[in-house]
């Protein structure tokens, strides 16, 4: 496997959404496929829209600043895993992983950029074990914000949009109409 990219995923949910191919790449790729890039569309949602909420101000916005700077410093990661297993329902409620699926993915943070990606762990055939996934979510500073990057606006209407699915379960809104709200593919 090689890296996803948010290009792939856009690319894969532009194909389904403005043309007949569901039935094309149903026929050609093995039948989890989409729901696995469906999955992976729902995150790099909810993941966007966790890392643009810590953009906010307010209590909840530092706390969760606070964690991932924490754990792009040395800390350890169970904070982090905590925000994201839906844990720390007060910071935030969106269940992004499975208490169990979640051990399957190792995190990285990168400060420099606004696109995440998801790479394999490469291991010897017999001896895999978790984590068998890098995960690196982009965690860029807060652009200035203006009519020419992001408004506050932009920011909350993107951390409040709800999940939308059409009748088959494909995400149909997963990335912000902002160029400078980060994605993540994961």
């Amino acid at each position: 496997m090689t890296a996803w990219t948010v290009q792939d995923l856009k690319q894969w949910q532009s194909n389904l959404l403005h043309s007949n191919r569901r039935a094309k790449t149903s026929q050609n790729l093995p039948c989890d496929y989409e729901t696995f890039a469906n999955q992976l569309l729902r995150r790099t949602k909810l993941i966007s829209q966790l890392i643009a909420s810590s953009w906010l101000e307010g209590e909840k916005a530092t706390k969760i600043r606070e964690i991932f700077t924490q754990f792009s410093t040395g800390h350890d990661d169970s904070d982090l895993r905590e925000l994201l297993t839906g844990q720390k329902p007060n910071l935030w409620a969106q269940r992004i992983f499975d208490d169990d699926e979640i051990d399957l993915y190792r995190f990285e943070i990168s400060w420099n950029t606004f696109e995440g990606t998801l790479n394999e762990n490469q291991q010897a055939i017999q001896a895999q074990k978790p984590p068998y996934f890098t995960m690196v979510l982009p965690y860029p500073p807060r652009p200035v914000l203006g009519e020419f990057t992001v408004t506050l606006d932009q920011i909350q209407n993107w951390v409040n949009s709800p999940l939308q699915e059409d009748n088959k379960g494909l995400i149909q809104n997963p990335f912000p109409s902002s160029p400078y709200i980060p994605l993540t593919t994961c």
